[in-house]
């Protein structure tokens, strides 16, 4: 026969594990990490009861529900560090739309006050399998340099330049769609190696060349003392095209026959064209409007935030700003 005291005991436990499931708030078949939370929650509430009746009652392993509450190790601060790191870059790689390789990344870092090596960020950007594409090397032309040639090179590749409105250089890029080719003019002032006049049309011609021409002399105020360098090709060395600079009292200088590297600062910009905005978006580059709007996205990328390594860091908007301020204050 039961003895009273038992039965007693009993329901007590009864009630007590009803008690239990009226108020934790899960199921019998929740996840194990569901059971966790809500146990650690309930004896917080319930500090009458007991590890053993919960566990035994959500039918959770007690050693399990004791390690996570007990037992939870706190992660090294060089993992933090670690994780606080790899947000960050992974903030700027986004930002720069997966343009940015680790190099820029440290400077972008830098600028925010966070001090780290770029070995550091290539390692975070590798376990991440963060990835910029390369550049696809074109194999090298052969070189024929006709010094008797009439147009000659006045720029010599100084291609690094103390002042603004000193050199600009430019060049044609062709862009194919759907069987159609659209033509891009874009002129380069070397000091900073900002875009500061471009243009896009179906016909390459010396016409374009010289509305191109015009935008950037409108735009930069005219400027005295400038030197115009581009290739030996028809757009530049036409009569019209001559002529015209003349008159504005600029000086041309030619790359010589059959050697990009003449004017290997608008051949890189090219480059750099194609890897960050054409190859990414030529699938939605639906006519000349729509193209245009993504160049002019671009540029505005390109001019006032991307960082070029080769002005400290900085984007040529603020390059340019930072020596106006210096020089006309």
């Amino acid at each position: 026969m039961i003895k009273k005291a038992t039965l007693i005991s009993e329901n007590e436990k009864l009630r007590r594990e009803l008690f239990i499931w009226k108020n934790i708030g899960i199921g019998m078949n929740s996840m194990v990490k569901e059971k966790e939370i809500a146990a650690k929650q309930f004896l917080e509430l319930n500090p009458s009861y007991t590890l053993y009746e919960v566990s035994k009652a959500i039918e959770l392993s007690k050693g399990t529900l004791f390690n996570y509450l007990y037992n939870k190790v706190e992660k090294p601060w060089f993992k933090e560090k670690e994780e606080l790191l790899t947000k960050e870059i992974k903030q700027i790689f986004d930002e720069s739309n997966g343009l940015y390789g680790h190099n820029r990344i440290a400077i972008a870092l830098e600028n925010k006050g966070i001090i780290t090596r770029p070995e550091t960020v290539s390692k975070i950007m590798k376990k991440n399998g963060w990835k910029v594409k390369s550049i696809q090397k074109r194999p090298k032309p052969q070189i024929v340099r006709d010094r008797t040639q009439y147009y000659r090179n006045l720029l010599k590749r100084q291609f690094n330049q103390d002042e603004p409105n000193k050199v600009w250089v430019s060049d044609f890029l062709e862009i194919k769609r759907n069987g159609v080719s659209y033509y891009l003019c874009v002129i380069l002032d070397l000091f900073a190696r900002k875009v500061i006049a471009w243009r896009l049309s179906h016909k390459r011609s010396d016409r374009l060349a010289l509305n191109t021409f015009k935008d950037a002399f409108e735009n930069r105020d005219e400027p005295l003392k400038l030197l115009f360098h581009t290739d030996q090709g028809a757009e530049f060395t036409s009569h019209m095209f001559i002529e015209s600079l003349k008159a504005y009292g600029i000086k041309q200088s030619f790359s010589y026959p059959g050697c990009p590297n003449d004017n290997a600062c608008m051949e890189g910009f090219y480059s750099i064209l194609r890897r960050e905005e054409i190859n990414i978006n030529i699938d939605k580059y639906e006519n000349s409007r729509v193209i245009k709007e993504f160049l002019n996205k671009y540029f505005t990328f390109y001019n006032e935030i991307r960082i070029h390594t080769s002005n400290d860091g900085l984007p040529p908007s603020i390059k340019e700003q930072k020596w106006f301020e210096n020089h006309l204050a």
